[in-house]
């Protein structure tokens, strides 16, 4: 645990030119679509709680809506100081747990393409939960599981460049499908409530860009068509609620996953 903090604090973003690079240019429509859907879900605004939030660009859509009172967990110093300064942010250095936030504090939590780099998915899906008001949101978008397996295992990628892709031990340390995390959120209290097929990030040049945004137009639209359920998207973002009437997160008990009788897929 200590060596993965260490990496995360120094060395995972190294310097305010790959956070803009990699956290604004790369992500920009799909972090500006991802806050409509919030602020559509939530129209009274509210406290929202970004963790993991790189360049601070996904709070960045909040600061011009007076109803919404926007901060973020980030463990990286340069990434964390680069949304200070950049866009004028509240961005606390370090990690969810280190910052013993009050129960019920925020109506909103995200976790956008962050999830997969936690080391304790359980105790921290439970911290969500604990810091959440009842009725509020949990936002997490995670890698699309078919696609990642399919351009880093597919016969294609094996074809084009040998071995298939190995997983970085030292950060990406669990893959989730809507299914499994959808379980784990059901273990810490939480209600699914929908989810949302997302896109590539937006690197290349400009015919790679074109063919990755018709590539996330039509598995966007498969999405939407089978309701979810064949899914070839870069990346879903799936959204929880936590009940109304409960404060105390539930035990994370391996016999308390439930998986919700309907889901609205959007």
């Amino acid at each position: 645990m200590d060596d993965t903090q260490r990496f995360f604090q120094e060395e995972y973003i190294t310097d305010s030119a790959s956070a803009r690079e990699l956290y604004v240019d790369y992500r920009r429509k799909s972090l500006k679509r991802e806050a409509r859907r919030i602020r559509e879900l939530m129209p009274h605004g509210g406290r929202l709680l970004d963790v993991g939030t790189a360049s601070g660009f996904f709070l960045r859509q909040f600061r011009d809506y007076q109803d919404w009172n926007v901060e973020g967990v980030e463990p990286s110093r340069f990434s964390a100081e680069f949304a200070r300064q950049e866009f004028g942010l509240t961005v606390h250095q370090g990690f969810l747990a280190d910052q013993k936030f009050p129960e019920s504090t925020f109506n909103v939590v995200c976790s956008l393409d962050a999830f997969i780099l936690h080391r304790q998915p359980r105790e921290d899906m439970q911290e969500f939960y604990r810091v959440l008001a009842p009725g509020g949101l949990l936002a997490v978008e995670i890698p699309g599981h078919r696609f990642r397996m399919m351009t880093g295992a597919g016969l294609l990628y094996r074809t084009l460049r040998g071995p298939s892709l190995r997983l970085n031990a030292g950060v990406n340390f669990y893959y989730y499908t809507r299914a499994t995390l959808t379980r784990l959120a059901s273990m810490a209290g939480f209600e699914f409530m929908e989810s949302h097929p997302e896109g590539m990030p937006a690197t290349g040049n400009r015919f790679s860009r074109i063919a990755r945004e018709a590539y996330d137009i039509a598995s966007g639209a498969l999405y939407r068509m089978t309701s979810g359920n064949v899914n070839f998207s870069a990346k879903e973002l799936c959204i929880f609620r936590k009940p109304h009437g409960q404060v105390n997160a539930a035990p994370l008990s391996m016999t308390a996953c439930v998986q919700p009788e309907s889901r609205r897929v959007a």
